[in-house]
């Protein structure tokens, strides 16, 4: 099975530059606006999901640089793709753009887990938190800079340098 498909990955790279061939100058034009059409809104998609959480944050009663606690499981109007139905989230959206560093400190979650990762505006990885994170589940202060941030960095923080200016962790409470 392996090789059929090999087989066909060849036969498919090969065929496609001999349909190329048979297209009119328009119909390549209208090609490579339907595909970078579709990379946009790949690419875009996790930019765009962060503004829809930090939309409903706000229209929750938050602000920037305030931890959204939701009381109750998540459902749609939390604009989270994937949230665990049995889960209480927190969801600090950071701004580092008027105040700069950003310290989010996280206490150690005895006899549970917080657990989550602290993302850019692109849903970029900066840190994950909690056990597996950083701080190993004994908790930490966390340094979110903003980008290209060159004054010294005090020691006893767990340093996250983001290329945003808007940072969102998305932490996660489960009991033990």
């Amino acid at each position: 099975m392996r090789n059929f498909g090999l087989a066909l990955l060849a036969f498919i790279c090969a065929a496609a530059p001999a349909s190329a061939q048979n297209l009119s100058p328009e119909e390549l034009g209208q090609r490579t606006v339907h595909r970078r059409a579709v990379e946009a809104v790949v690419w875009g998609m996790p930019a765009v999901n962060f503004d829809l959480m930090l939309q409903a944050a706000l229209k929750a009663g938050g602000k920037d640089n305030q931890i959204v606690y939701w009381s109750r499981f998540l459902d749609w109007k939390n604009q989270t793709l994937t949230p665990n139905p049995s889960t209480i989230y927190f969801m600090p959206f950071i701004s580092t753009k008027e105040a700069g560093p950003m310290v989010l400190e996280l206490p150690s979650a005895e006899g549970g887990s917080l657990t989550g990762t602290i993302t850019d505006a692109w849903q970029t990885a900066l840190e994950d938190v909690g056990p597996a994170g950083a701080d190993k589940g004994k908790g930490g202060k966390y340094l979110i800079l903003p980008p290209r941030h060159t004054a010294p960095i005090p020691n006893g923080y767990i340093v996250v340098h983001s290329s945003t200016y808007m940072a969102g962790p998305l932490l996660r409470s489960n009991a033990l």
